[in-house]
């Protein structure tokens, strides 16, 4: 599977014992759609709109998760530490 995952964050110190972290991550930034389950039938594929063989066509994506393998996603959060 093919993905790229950013992840930007920056702490904040304050006084001697606080500290704020905030992050925002960006999974898989190109949206690659993550084909899988590529078809090996050498027959005509029976309705298909231009494409007139089945061979190497995939048959399935990815599972649909809060993942790398899944669309694109962002997620931002904050920590605080004491």
């Amino acid at each position: 599977q093919v993905s790229q995952d950013f992840r930007v964050s920056k702490t904040f110190h304050f006084e001697r014992q606080f500290s704020l972290a905030l992050y925002g991550e960006v999974f898989n930034v190109f949206n690659i759609a993550n084909l899988s389950g590529y078809s090996y039938t050498l027959d005509r594929k029976v309705a298909s709109g231009t494409q007139g063989y089945a061979l190497g066509q995939a048959t399935s994506r990815a599972s649909q998760v809060f993942l790398s393998s899944g669309p694109r996603a962002e997620q931002a959060g904050a920590r605080i530490s004491f």
